[in-house]
Protein backbone atom coordinates (compact mmCIF):
# COMPACT_ATOMS: atom_id res chain seq x y z
CA UNK A 1 0.00 0.00 0.00
CA UNK A 2 1.65 3.58 -1.04
CA UNK A 3 -0.19 7.12 -0.56
CA UNK A 4 -2.76 8.58 -2.39
CA UNK A 5 -2.39 11.84 -4.47
CA UNK A 6 -5.39 13.33 -3.40
CA UNK A 7 -4.11 17.09 -2.93
CA UNK A 8 -4.50 19.65 -5.23
CA UNK A 9 -3.09 22.95 -5.75
CA UNK A 10 -5.24 25.25 -3.36
CA UNK A 11 -4.51 22.63 -0.74
CA UNK A 12 -0.82 22.67 -1.44
CA UNK A 13 -0.54 26.45 -1.68
CA UNK A 14 -2.48 26.59 1.83
CA UNK A 15 -0.11 24.16 3.12
CA UNK A 16 2.91 26.40 2.16
CA UNK A 17 1.04 29.58 3.44
CA UNK A 18 -0.32 28.43 6.86
CA UNK A 19 3.19 26.55 7.75
CA UNK A 20 5.06 30.08 7.41
CA UNK A 21 2.61 32.35 8.55
CA UNK A 22 2.45 31.91 12.60
CA UNK A 23 3.06 34.06 15.35
CA UNK A 24 5.72 36.04 13.90
CA UNK A 25 4.51 38.52 11.88
CA UNK A 26 3.11 40.00 15.00
CA UNK A 27 6.25 40.37 16.97
CA UNK A 28 8.84 40.19 14.99
CA UNK A 29 8.32 43.93 13.36
CA UNK A 30 9.12 45.36 16.85
CA UNK A 31 12.25 42.73 17.13
CA UNK A 32 13.71 44.35 14.20
CA UNK A 33 13.54 48.19 15.27
CA UNK A 34 16.05 47.51 18.11
CA UNK A 35 18.59 46.55 14.93
CA UNK A 36 17.19 48.91 12.30
CA UNK A 37 18.17 52.84 12.19
CA UNK A 38 16.10 54.10 9.36
CA UNK A 39 12.31 52.68 7.68
CA UNK A 40 13.96 51.76 4.49
CA UNK A 41 16.22 49.08 6.28
CA UNK A 42 12.70 47.68 7.54
CA UNK A 43 11.97 47.06 4.15
CA UNK A 44 14.94 45.63 2.89
CA UNK A 45 15.18 43.30 5.64
CA UNK A 46 11.55 41.69 5.15
CA UNK A 47 12.76 41.65 1.12
CA UNK A 48 16.01 39.94 1.45
CA UNK A 49 14.92 37.46 3.57
CA UNK A 50 11.59 36.80 1.30
CA UNK A 51 14.58 36.47 -1.47
CA UNK A 52 16.29 34.03 0.23
CA UNK A 53 13.66 32.04 1.28
CA UNK A 54 12.18 32.42 -2.66
CA UNK A 55 15.48 30.86 -3.69
CA UNK A 56 15.45 27.60 -1.03
CA UNK A 57 11.53 27.19 -2.10
CA UNK A 58 11.57 27.44 -5.76
CA UNK A 59 15.07 24.67 -5.79
CA UNK A 60 12.74 22.58 -3.63
CA UNK A 61 10.42 22.57 -5.61
CA UNK A 62 12.08 21.22 -8.73
CA UNK A 63 13.69 18.48 -6.38
CA UNK A 64 10.15 17.73 -5.28
CA UNK A 65 9.30 17.45 -8.96
CA UNK A 66 12.15 15.23 -9.24
CA UNK A 67 11.52 13.12 -6.11
CA UNK A 68 7.66 13.43 -5.76
CA UNK A 69 7.67 11.52 -2.69
CA UNK A 70 6.46 12.42 1.04
CA UNK A 71 9.70 13.61 3.09
CA UNK A 72 10.95 14.94 -0.30
CA UNK A 73 14.16 16.57 1.57
CA UNK A 74 14.96 13.06 3.22
CA UNK A 75 14.60 11.49 -0.16
CA UNK A 76 16.82 14.49 -1.45
CA UNK A 77 20.08 14.16 0.92
CA UNK A 78 20.13 10.50 0.23
CA UNK A 79 20.15 9.83 -3.17
CA UNK A 80 22.30 13.09 -3.26
CA UNK A 81 25.21 11.97 0.01
CA UNK A 82 23.81 8.51 0.92
CA UNK A 83 21.72 6.75 2.81
CA UNK A 84 23.95 8.43 5.91
CA UNK A 85 23.06 12.35 5.30
CA UNK A 86 19.49 11.23 5.21
CA UNK A 87 19.42 9.43 8.69
CA UNK A 88 20.87 12.16 10.30
CA UNK A 89 18.55 14.28 9.16
CA UNK A 90 15.62 11.87 9.58
CA UNK A 91 17.21 11.21 13.27
CA UNK A 92 17.06 14.80 14.03
CA UNK A 93 13.34 15.50 13.02
CA UNK A 94 11.95 12.61 14.25
CA UNK A 95 13.11 12.52 17.67
CA UNK A 96 13.81 16.08 18.33
CA UNK A 97 13.24 18.69 16.61
CA UNK A 98 9.71 17.38 14.48
CA UNK A 99 8.11 17.00 18.10
CA UNK A 100 9.83 20.17 19.72
CA UNK A 101 8.31 22.20 16.81
CA UNK A 102 4.76 20.90 17.55
CA UNK A 103 4.90 21.54 21.12
CA UNK A 104 6.56 25.08 20.14
CA UNK A 105 3.85 25.74 18.45
CA UNK A 106 1.36 24.38 20.70
CA UNK A 107 2.68 26.32 23.86
CA UNK A 108 2.09 29.47 22.20
CA UNK A 109 -1.60 28.29 20.51
CA UNK A 110 -2.40 27.61 24.58
CA UNK A 111 -1.05 31.11 26.23
CA UNK A 112 -3.40 33.16 23.75
CA UNK A 113 -6.30 30.36 24.29
CA UNK A 114 -6.31 31.36 27.53
CA UNK A 115 -6.38 35.21 26.93
CA UNK A 116 -8.93 35.32 24.03
CA UNK A 117 -11.18 32.75 26.04
CA UNK A 118 -10.38 33.47 29.43
CA UNK A 119 -7.97 32.10 32.25
CA UNK A 120 -3.62 32.69 33.03
CA UNK A 121 -3.63 28.89 34.94
CA UNK A 122 -0.32 27.00 33.12
CA UNK A 123 -2.34 23.65 33.62
CA UNK A 124 -5.09 25.26 31.19
CA UNK A 125 -2.32 26.35 28.49
CA UNK A 126 -1.07 22.77 28.45
CA UNK A 127 -4.73 21.60 28.24
CA UNK A 128 -5.34 23.66 25.41
CA UNK A 129 -2.18 22.97 23.56
CA UNK A 130 -2.18 19.55 23.71
CA UNK A 131 -6.04 19.45 23.07
CA UNK A 132 -4.75 21.18 19.77
CA UNK A 133 -2.74 18.26 18.93
CA UNK A 134 -4.64 16.47 19.21
CA UNK A 135 -7.77 17.82 17.51
CA UNK A 136 -5.36 18.16 14.07
CA UNK A 137 -4.05 14.51 15.11
CA UNK A 138 -7.52 13.30 14.56
CA UNK A 139 -8.63 15.20 11.67
CA UNK A 140 -5.20 14.17 9.75
CA UNK A 141 -6.07 10.28 10.39
CA UNK A 142 -9.29 10.57 8.55
CA UNK A 143 -7.74 11.71 5.17
CA UNK A 144 -5.57 14.14 3.21
CA UNK A 145 -8.35 15.76 1.90
CA UNK A 146 -9.37 16.10 5.29
CA UNK A 147 -6.08 17.86 6.50
CA UNK A 148 -5.75 20.02 3.17
CA UNK A 149 -9.09 21.06 3.82
CA UNK A 150 -8.73 22.39 7.21
CA UNK A 151 -5.43 24.14 6.01
CA UNK A 152 -7.05 25.78 3.40
CA UNK A 153 -10.21 27.07 5.56
CA UNK A 154 -7.56 28.13 8.10
CA UNK A 155 -4.89 29.67 5.89
CA UNK A 156 -7.53 31.95 4.22
CA UNK A 157 -8.85 33.11 8.09
CA UNK A 158 -5.40 34.04 8.66
CA UNK A 159 -4.69 36.04 5.14
CA UNK A 160 -7.82 38.05 5.40
CA UNK A 161 -7.09 38.66 8.76
CA UNK A 162 -4.00 40.16 8.39
CA UNK A 163 -5.12 42.11 4.97
CA UNK A 164 -7.87 43.00 7.38
CA UNK A 165 -5.16 44.35 9.53
CA UNK A 166 -3.18 46.44 6.97
CA UNK A 167 -6.24 48.20 5.56
CA UNK A 168 -7.12 49.02 9.12
CA UNK A 169 -3.82 50.70 9.43
CA UNK A 170 -3.92 52.08 6.40
CA UNK A 171 -7.21 53.95 5.66
CA UNK A 172 -8.21 53.99 9.45
CA UNK A 173 -5.63 54.83 11.64
CA UNK A 174 -4.34 58.36 11.79
CA UNK A 175 -0.60 58.29 10.59
CA UNK A 176 1.69 58.80 13.02
CA UNK A 177 4.89 61.77 12.61
CA UNK A 178 7.80 61.26 10.71
CA UNK A 179 10.83 61.91 11.61
CA UNK A 180 13.31 61.78 8.47
CA UNK A 181 16.64 61.05 10.35
CA UNK A 182 15.40 58.04 11.98
CA UNK A 183 17.04 56.34 14.87
CA UNK A 184 21.33 57.28 15.71
CA UNK A 185 22.90 54.30 14.08
CA UNK A 186 25.01 52.09 16.93
CA UNK A 187 27.06 50.48 14.46
CA UNK A 188 30.11 51.94 12.62
CA UNK A 189 32.95 49.86 10.15
CA UNK A 190 33.05 46.87 8.00
CA UNK A 191 32.63 44.67 11.07
CA UNK A 192 29.65 46.48 12.55
CA UNK A 193 28.04 46.35 9.12
CA UNK A 194 28.57 42.98 8.94
CA UNK A 195 27.32 42.29 12.17
CA UNK A 196 24.18 44.89 11.47
CA UNK A 197 23.26 42.12 8.41
CA UNK A 198 23.82 39.24 10.46
CA UNK A 199 21.26 40.58 13.42
CA UNK A 200 18.56 41.61 10.96
CA UNK A 201 18.53 38.82 9.03
CA UNK A 202 18.75 36.49 11.85
CA UNK A 203 15.80 38.41 13.84
CA UNK A 204 13.87 38.71 10.27
CA UNK A 205 14.30 34.77 8.71
CA UNK A 206 12.55 32.84 10.84
CA UNK A 207 9.15 34.27 10.71
CA UNK A 208 9.65 32.79 6.85
CA UNK A 209 9.93 29.50 8.64
CA UNK A 210 7.86 26.62 7.51
CA UNK A 211 8.02 26.35 3.61
CA UNK A 212 10.40 23.48 3.75
CA UNK A 213 7.71 21.16 5.44
CA UNK A 214 5.04 21.65 2.71
CA UNK A 215 7.78 19.31 0.77
CA UNK A 216 6.86 16.19 3.09
CA UNK A 217 3.42 15.90 1.43
CA UNK A 218 4.99 15.61 -1.66
CA UNK A 219 3.99 12.13 -1.87
CA UNK A 220 0.59 13.27 -1.67
CA UNK A 221 0.05 16.07 -4.71
CA UNK A 222 -1.81 15.46 -8.04
CA UNK A 223 0.48 16.53 -10.66
CA UNK A 224 3.38 17.50 -8.52
CA UNK A 225 5.34 18.80 -10.97
CA UNK A 226 3.11 21.44 -12.00
CA UNK A 227 1.58 22.09 -8.68
CA UNK A 228 4.61 21.78 -6.38
CA UNK A 229 6.53 24.75 -8.29
CA UNK A 230 3.40 26.83 -8.49
CA UNK A 231 2.90 26.71 -4.99
CA UNK A 232 6.12 27.05 -3.56
CA UNK A 233 6.66 29.73 -5.73
CA UNK A 234 3.28 31.87 -5.66
CA UNK A 235 2.91 31.10 -1.65
CA UNK A 236 6.47 32.35 -0.81
CA UNK A 237 6.26 35.38 -3.24
CA UNK A 238 2.36 35.60 -1.55
CA UNK A 239 3.46 35.99 2.02
CA UNK A 240 6.71 38.10 1.10
CA UNK A 241 4.37 40.82 -0.21
CA UNK A 242 1.39 40.42 2.59
CA UNK A 243 4.54 41.10 5.09
CA UNK A 244 5.80 43.86 3.43
CA UNK A 245 2.47 45.39 3.40
CA UNK A 246 1.89 44.63 7.51
CA UNK A 247 5.39 46.57 8.10
CA UNK A 248 4.16 49.56 5.97
CA UNK A 249 0.77 49.76 7.96
CA UNK A 250 2.87 49.12 11.52
CA UNK A 251 5.36 52.06 10.43
CA UNK A 252 2.80 54.41 9.36
CA UNK A 253 1.06 53.75 12.82
CA UNK A 254 3.97 53.12 15.05
CA UNK A 255 6.87 55.18 14.36
CA UNK A 256 10.44 53.45 14.50
CA UNK A 257 11.65 54.76 17.96
CA UNK A 258 8.10 53.88 19.13
CA UNK A 259 8.87 50.35 18.34
CA UNK A 260 12.36 50.30 19.80
CA UNK A 261 10.61 51.30 23.05
CA UNK A 262 7.82 48.24 23.03
CA UNK A 263 8.19 46.31 20.92
CA UNK A 264 5.99 43.94 21.71
CA UNK A 265 3.10 45.89 21.33
CA UNK A 266 3.65 47.92 17.81
CA UNK A 267 0.79 44.95 16.67
CA UNK A 268 -1.70 45.79 18.75
CA UNK A 269 -1.38 49.42 19.01
CA UNK A 270 -2.04 49.26 14.82
CA UNK A 271 -5.21 47.19 16.29
CA UNK A 272 -6.52 49.54 18.33
CA UNK A 273 -5.84 52.72 16.51
CA UNK A 274 -7.72 51.55 13.41
CA UNK A 275 -9.94 49.49 15.43
CA UNK A 276 -10.83 51.22 18.58
CA UNK A 277 -10.91 49.24 21.75
CA UNK A 278 -12.06 46.14 20.21
CA UNK A 279 -9.24 46.00 18.22
CA UNK A 280 -6.80 44.00 20.88
CA UNK A 281 -9.49 41.15 21.58
CA UNK A 282 -9.47 41.09 17.39
CA UNK A 283 -6.15 40.99 16.94
CA UNK A 284 -5.65 38.30 19.58
CA UNK A 285 -8.20 36.02 18.57
CA UNK A 286 -6.39 36.68 14.76
CA UNK A 287 -3.18 35.36 16.49
CA UNK A 288 -4.84 32.56 17.68
CA UNK A 289 -6.47 31.65 14.83
CA UNK A 290 -2.81 32.13 12.84
CA UNK A 291 -0.93 30.04 15.34
CA UNK A 292 -3.72 27.30 14.98
CA UNK A 293 -3.12 27.17 11.41
CA UNK A 294 0.42 26.85 11.38
CA UNK A 295 0.01 24.22 14.03
CA UNK A 296 -2.41 22.19 12.04
CA UNK A 297 0.28 22.22 8.83
CA UNK A 298 3.02 20.48 11.11
CA UNK A 299 0.83 17.74 12.46
CA UNK A 300 -0.18 17.32 8.97
CA UNK A 301 3.19 17.44 7.11
CA UNK A 302 5.79 16.32 10.02
CA UNK A 303 4.61 13.24 9.58
CA UNK A 304 5.33 12.05 5.96
CA UNK A 305 9.04 12.44 6.86
CA UNK A 306 8.51 10.40 9.66
CA UNK A 307 6.88 8.16 7.13
CA UNK A 308 9.42 8.22 4.94
CA UNK A 309 12.59 7.49 6.99
CA UNK A 310 10.41 5.19 8.59
CA UNK A 311 9.71 2.99 5.60
CA UNK A 312 13.23 3.11 4.34
CA UNK A 313 14.76 1.65 7.31
CA UNK A 314 11.68 -0.98 8.44
CA UNK A 315 13.71 -3.59 6.67
CA UNK A 316 16.94 -3.34 7.75
CA UNK A 317 15.67 -3.50 11.50
CA UNK A 318 13.74 -6.73 11.06
CA UNK A 319 14.94 -8.75 13.90
CA UNK A 320 15.99 -6.21 16.10
CA UNK A 321 14.63 -4.37 18.97
CA UNK A 322 14.14 -1.16 17.04
CA UNK A 323 11.90 -3.67 14.26
CA UNK A 324 8.29 -2.74 15.92
CA UNK A 325 9.05 1.34 16.05
CA UNK A 326 10.00 1.01 12.28
CA UNK A 327 7.07 -0.80 11.47
CA UNK A 328 4.35 1.15 13.68
CA UNK A 329 6.19 4.42 12.01
CA UNK A 330 5.60 3.16 8.17
CA UNK A 331 2.21 1.61 9.03
CA UNK A 332 -0.69 3.21 6.60
CA UNK A 333 -4.18 2.92 7.40
CA UNK A 334 -5.93 0.47 4.97
CA UNK A 335 -8.96 2.74 4.06
CA UNK A 336 -7.46 6.22 4.21
CA UNK A 337 -4.05 5.44 3.56
CA UNK A 338 -2.70 8.13 5.64
CA UNK A 339 0.55 7.56 7.77
CA UNK A 340 -1.23 6.69 10.90
CA UNK A 341 1.55 5.87 13.18
CA UNK A 342 4.06 8.64 12.28
CA UNK A 343 0.57 10.88 12.49
CA UNK A 344 0.26 9.33 16.45
CA UNK A 345 3.60 9.22 17.09
CA UNK A 346 4.07 12.56 16.01
CA UNK A 347 0.82 14.23 18.30
CA UNK A 348 2.70 11.97 21.21
CA UNK A 349 5.59 12.83 21.09
CA UNK A 350 4.67 16.63 20.80
CA UNK A 351 2.56 15.93 23.73
CA UNK A 352 5.29 14.64 26.05
CA UNK A 353 8.00 17.56 25.01
CA UNK A 354 5.04 20.06 25.60
CA UNK A 355 4.40 18.59 29.48
CA UNK A 356 8.25 18.15 29.98
CA UNK A 357 9.89 21.29 28.63
CA UNK A 358 6.77 23.51 29.25
CA UNK A 359 8.69 25.97 26.28
CA UNK A 360 10.30 25.26 23.15
CA UNK A 361 12.89 28.09 23.75
CA UNK A 362 14.29 25.77 25.99
CA UNK A 363 15.36 23.56 23.13
CA UNK A 364 15.13 25.18 19.72
CA UNK A 365 18.78 26.94 20.14
CA UNK A 366 20.10 23.69 20.61
CA UNK A 367 19.31 22.85 16.91
CA UNK A 368 19.68 26.21 15.10
CA UNK A 369 22.76 25.52 13.26
CA UNK A 370 22.00 21.48 12.56
CA UNK A 371 18.68 22.05 11.00
CA UNK A 372 19.51 24.66 8.64
CA UNK A 373 23.12 22.96 8.11
CA UNK A 374 20.70 20.36 6.81
CA UNK A 375 18.74 22.62 4.63
CA UNK A 376 21.98 24.00 3.07
CA UNK A 377 23.03 20.72 2.30
CA UNK A 378 19.34 19.76 0.71
CA UNK A 379 19.58 22.76 -1.72
CA UNK A 380 22.94 21.96 -2.92
CA UNK A 381 21.32 18.30 -3.70
CA UNK A 382 20.05 20.06 -6.98
CA UNK A 383 23.86 20.06 -8.14
CA UNK A 384 23.92 16.89 -7.97
CA UNK A 385 20.22 15.27 -9.04
CA UNK A 386 19.90 17.63 -11.51
CA UNK A 387 20.94 15.55 -14.16
CA UNK A 388 20.43 12.48 -12.98
CA UNK A 389 16.53 12.44 -12.52
CA UNK A 390 15.41 15.75 -14.92
CA UNK A 391 13.90 14.89 -18.17
CA UNK A 392 12.08 17.51 -20.61
CA UNK A 393 8.42 17.56 -18.65
CA UNK A 394 10.65 18.16 -15.73
CA UNK A 395 9.87 21.58 -13.71
CA UNK A 396 13.37 23.70 -14.37
CA UNK A 397 14.73 26.18 -11.70
CA UNK A 398 14.70 29.27 -13.13
CA UNK A 399 17.98 31.33 -12.47
CA UNK A 400 20.02 27.90 -11.61
CA UNK A 401 22.75 27.75 -10.77
CA UNK A 402 22.90 31.26 -9.15
CA UNK A 403 18.94 30.71 -7.36
CA UNK A 404 20.49 27.70 -4.98
CA UNK A 405 24.31 29.51 -4.73
CA UNK A 406 21.99 32.41 -2.83
CA UNK A 407 20.54 30.88 -0.49
CA UNK A 408 23.53 28.72 0.50
CA UNK A 409 25.81 31.23 0.32
CA UNK A 410 23.69 33.64 2.57
CA UNK A 411 22.72 30.26 5.17
CA UNK A 412 26.25 29.42 5.46
CA UNK A 413 27.36 33.42 6.89
CA UNK A 414 24.25 32.70 8.75
CA UNK A 415 25.75 29.29 10.35
CA UNK A 416 28.64 31.16 11.05
CA UNK A 417 27.91 33.93 13.05
CA UNK A 418 25.36 31.40 14.91
CA UNK A 419 28.76 29.46 16.02
CA UNK A 420 30.56 32.84 16.58
CA UNK A 421 27.66 34.56 18.84
CA UNK A 422 26.16 31.41 20.63
CA UNK A 423 29.26 28.57 20.61
CA UNK A 424 27.98 26.70 23.71
CA UNK A 425 24.02 26.27 22.56
CA UNK A 426 25.52 25.59 18.93
CA UNK A 427 27.44 22.75 19.59
CA UNK A 428 25.21 20.97 22.18
CA UNK A 429 22.83 21.05 19.30
CA UNK A 430 25.36 19.86 16.96
CA UNK A 431 26.39 17.11 19.66
CA UNK A 432 23.27 15.77 20.32
CA UNK A 433 22.49 15.35 16.90
CA UNK A 434 25.80 13.13 16.10
CA UNK A 435 24.53 10.98 18.89
CA UNK A 436 22.47 9.14 15.94
CA UNK A 437 25.85 8.40 13.96
CA UNK A 438 26.13 5.20 16.39
CA UNK A 439 22.19 4.00 15.61
CA UNK A 440 23.25 4.14 11.33
CA UNK A 441 26.20 2.00 11.77
CA UNK A 442 24.73 -0.53 13.98
CA UNK A 443 21.55 -0.63 11.20
CA UNK A 444 24.03 -0.74 8.44
CA UNK A 445 25.68 -3.53 10.36
CA UNK A 446 22.88 -5.63 10.74
CA UNK A 447 21.92 -4.93 6.49
CA UNK A 448 24.94 -6.62 5.55
CA UNK A 449 24.81 -9.83 7.72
Amino acid sequence: MTLRRKLGLPAVLAVVMGDMIGSGIFFTPGELAAVATAEWQVYFFWALCGLITFCGAITLAELSALLPRAGVSYHALTEAYGPFAGFMQAWMMVLVSGPGAIAGVAILFGELANQVFGGESGSGQLVWAASAILFFALINLRGAEWGGSTQVLLTGAKVIGLLALVIGGILLADPAPRDPAGIAPNEQGVLGFIRFIGLGIAIVLFTYDGWIDASNVAGEVRNPNRNFPIAMGVGVASITALYLLVNYAFLRVVTLAEMQAEPALVASRVAEAAFGPTGGNALNLLMWISIFGALGGLVMTLPRLFYAAASEYRDRAAGSAAAPFFRALSWLTPGTAVPAGAILFGAGTAIIALLFFGSFSRIVTFFVVPFQFMNIMMVASIFRLRKRYTSPQSFRLPGYPYVPALFIFVMALFLLAALIYNPLDSLIGVSLTLAGVPVYLHLRRRSVQ
